[in-house]
């Protein structure tokens, strides 16, 4: 099985701004991605598709050429922030398909780079509810879940000396001899600083740039404790180095089958969910070719064999009952047992507070010396 560890990396915050306002000049554009691809010219028989790095799986992008005799044309990207700036620009035409995570939906269907979806095109009824009208894409007029996962700590309880059940009490376990110098928080300014608004009962999709520099305080204090903002390794946690660490459940799994001591919790009140959504590019020059390939991708079988690949699940209803007996650990790939979606709230990139959240993590991580 492949498991993507990836961490959604940021631009610079001036190039994320950038983003967000005027689109960027062609030579702006050609600085950023020298030797840019181009999608293939439309025509009978292909589609092109714009997706993060191997995320599709090989045996069944093989068994949809074979069956539709379209041999899917992928790019790849390593950011939503380069997505948004591809598709914003005369670099993005000629694309079918696009993986944007949740927090991104709204910024592309709001610059109008994204079609509508066709519902009666596809068959959305194996998909899992709790995935489907978001709030980042009410009635799911936009995008189509594909896969998910979320934002919780993993933690070796005798090094922290308890049970993490809530952010209070990882914040409180961070500052513990023995485990302060061996956190790590997120690279992400609203995953670092979402969990304090959360606290303070606050929406980070609401909080004003005030709220969010106030939670900010608390992080720049909490910061002296961190050993690490980068991506964490599995190993990181398992050997030790790193004993309490916001993560993904991917990673946290990974970890667990290292070492099998570890712990993973998603904490209350709340925490993130992200999905990552198949959309139709706006003009998508082979558009009955994309509905094919989505309705060959929510198959229930396809779906599993995802899964199994990516190491995130798929949004397939009843999923964890279709995965072999054998498959280790195989409640954290679905949160934990008593995971809520009530209590999982996605992060909707904002223009008028992104620049905020992007400056407070910079200074969070000054605090931290890194």
């Amino acid at each position: 099985m492949t498991v993507d560890f990836r961490r959604r990396g940021f631009l610079s915050r001036r190039s994320v701004l950038g983003l967000l306002g005027a689109a960027p000049a062609t030579a702006a554009l050609s600085a950023a991605f020298p030797g840019a691809f181009r999608a293939e010219a439309a025509g009978s028989g292909q589609l092109n598709v714009y997706s993060w790095p191997d995320y599709f799986s090989t045996g069944n992008l093989e068994a949809y050429a074979k069956k539709s005799g379209v041999t899917p044309n992928i790019t790849t990207y390593d950011s939503n922030e380069t997505l948004f700036a591809k598709l914003n620009s005369p670099a993005g035409a000629g694309f079918d398909i696009v993986i944007p995570s949740s927090s991104w939906i709204k910024q592309l269907a709001d610059k109008g780079l994204l079609e509508e979806i066709d519902h009666s095109k596809l068959n959305l009824a194996s998909l899992d509810q709790d995935l489907l009208n978001r709030d980042y894409d009410p009635s799911n007029k936009y995008s189509i879940p594909k896969d998910w996962g979320l934002l919780g700590v993993v933690y070796d309880p005798e090094a922290v000396g308890g049970e993490i059940e809530t952010w209070e009490d990882f914040f409180k376990a961070g500052e513990k001899p023995g485990v302060s110098g061996k956190v790590r928080l997120s690279d992400s300014g609203w995953e670092t600083i979402g969990p304090e608004l959360w606290l303070q009962g606050k929406d980070w999709n609401t909080a004003t740039p005030d709220e969010i520099k106030a939670a900010g305080e608390r992080l720049k204090g909490f910061a002296k404790h961190v050993k690490s903002f980068s991506g964490l390794d599995p190993n990181q946690v398992a050997n030790g180095s790193i004993v309490l660490a916001q993560t993904n459940n991917g990673t946290a799994r990974a970890a667990i089958g290292l070492n099998p001591k570890l712990k993973w919790v998603v904490p209350g009140p709340f925490s993130e969910l992200w999905v990552d959504n198949y959309a139709i590019v706006k003009n998508a020059p082979n558009i009955d070719q994309a509905y094919d390939f989505l309705a060959y991708q929510l198959q229930p079988d396809v779906q599993l064999e995802e899964t199994q690949y990516i190491g995130f699940p798929a949004a397939l209803a009843g999923l964890k009952e279709k995965l072999p007996a054998d498959t280790k650990n195989v409640d954290i790939i679905f949160g934990g047992k008593d995971l809520d979606f009530k209590k999982l709230t996605s992060f909707v990139v904002n223009p008028e507070t992104i620049g905020t959240y992007l400056q407070v993590q910079t200074e969070i991580q000054a605090a931290a010396g890194g």
